[in-house]
């Protein structure tokens, strides 16, 4: 990678840092930075941990995770057995729907808990602040993937 690579190694640990405040393992995060601030399209498994200073295994489970959560793909060449990887074409849509996933998870989780539990004030006060929150949060979400996905259109 061109360019000052403090720098560089300074922004991909910083990635790190924030996918790990989100309970991400640090080096899912690191991964992402590393490809994000790549001047080459694709990056190879090797490429990426010589880069990161670290085992190929460590990526290659970093990878894992991203992919699962549609935040990079992963892709081959003719005649190489070595694995590529970039960023998908949308990854910001990817962690918005993952973030709506897990929010609508917590949210089914009030509701049973409601429906399922005798009434209990404290309790069914916690809950339905939860998912009153939720329910807001969710729409909020809904309603920045829709003007995520027009500013995208228009560009």
């Amino acid at each position: 990678m061109d360019g000052d690579s403090g720098v560089v190694r300074q922004l991909v640990e910083q990635m790190g840092i924030g996918f790990e405040a989100f309970g991400m393992p640090r080096m899912a995060g690191r991964v992402l930075g590393w490809l994000i601030l790549s001047e080459e399209e694709e990056v190879s498994l090797d490429d990426l941990a010589a880069g990161l200073g670290v085992s190929k295994a460590s990526v290659s489970n970093a990878t894992r995770l991203l992919i699962q959560m549609g935040i990079i793909r992963r892709s081959g060449r003719p005649g190489s057995r070595q694995a590529y990887f970039k960023v998908s074409s949308d990854p910001w849509n990817a962690m918005l729907a993952m973030e709506k996933r897990v929010s609508r998870s917590f949210l089914d989780f009030a509701r049973e808990a409601r429906a399922a539990l005798p009434a209990r004030p404290e309790r069914d006060a916690r809950l339905a602040e939860m998912e009153g929150a939720l329910e807001l949060y969710i729409e909020l979400l809904e309603t920045f993937a829709r003007e995520w996905h027009e500013k995208r259109k228009a560009q």
